[in-house]
């Protein structure tokens, strides 16, 4: 692990990549345990806001990777990534969710034929 973040430390992607998988996780924690819904602007605020204290954390360790990695993740580009990104995630736990309750029907629905049947 030590080589692994001595290796990766001061490179921007590596960073970004971090930033957004924390992002998308908590995104996705927060929607399915607090119920909360998110839109587009509010996703692009959330991605500025931590662009923004990116950039001030790099500016105050003096890390000039850091403060690249906080514009980056501070651009137009990356909030609307991040925005159909988390869509795309919600949407595949939307579809996993509807096929879990079909299954539980089907299985219920099984359930009460054995019974019929004896």
């Amino acid at each position: 692990m030590k080589k692994l973040w001595n290796a990766n430390k001061n490179k921007v992607n590596f960073w970004i990549s971090l930033v957004t998988f924390v992002l998308i996780l908590s995104l996705t924690y927060a929607k399915f345990k607090f119920a909360l819904s998110f839109t587009t602007a509010d996703l692009t605020l959330i991605t500025s806001a931590l662009g923004s204290f990116i950039i001030f954390i790099g500016n105050v360790l003096n890390n000039k990777i850091l403060v690249e990695a906080g514009q980056s993740i501070d651009s137009t580009e990356f909030g609307e990534k991040i925005s159909e990104t988390t869509k795309a995630v919600f949407s595949v736990q939307s579809d996993l969710s509807k096929l879990k309750k079909e299954l539980d029907q089907k299985s219920f629905q099984n359930i009460g034929e054995d019974k019929k049947q004896k």
